[in-house]
């Protein structure tokens, strides 16, 4: 894993691959109209491109610099994640320079359809 650089213009590969894997679940979860937590998602645990110890360090870096929220959720369920408004911007950007320096916007059109919008789930008064 290359050193964490908070400055950098774009996330990192790895940075990018937990948050694309956030807005991939926040879609399905919104596609299944999932009313008990709305937008809030359990941890993901594993991905096949990171080691467990890159995955714990990614959500820390993202958790940082305020790209994945988190709330406690109790005893039997523990953290749930959501990639806040700065992350969705933070992987827009990152798939932008990315198709920019390839010359294609489709994956970057695919990830503002799957990234939900806070707005689109409603909070329990």
């Amino acid at each position: 894993m290359k050193p964490f650089d908070p400055n950098a213009p774009t996330l990192s590969r790895q940075n990018l691959l937990v948050m694309q894997a956030y807005a991939v679940r926040a879609a399905a979860a919104k596609a299944s109209d999932d009313t008990e937590n709305p937008g809030w998602l359990e941890r993901i645990d594993s991905h096949p491109e990171l080691a467990p110890d890159e995955l714990t360090q990614v959500h820390g870096q993202l958790i940082a610099l305020g790209y994945l929220k988190f709330e406690i959720s109790g005893r039997s369920v523990g953290l749930k994640y959501q990639v806040s408004d700065t992350g969705r911007h933070a992987m827009e950007k990152t798939i932008a320079f990315q198709n920019a320096e390839a010359g294609s916007s489709a994956e970057l059109d695919d990830v503002q359809d799957a990234v939900c919008e806070p707005s689109d789930f409603s909070e329990a008064a």
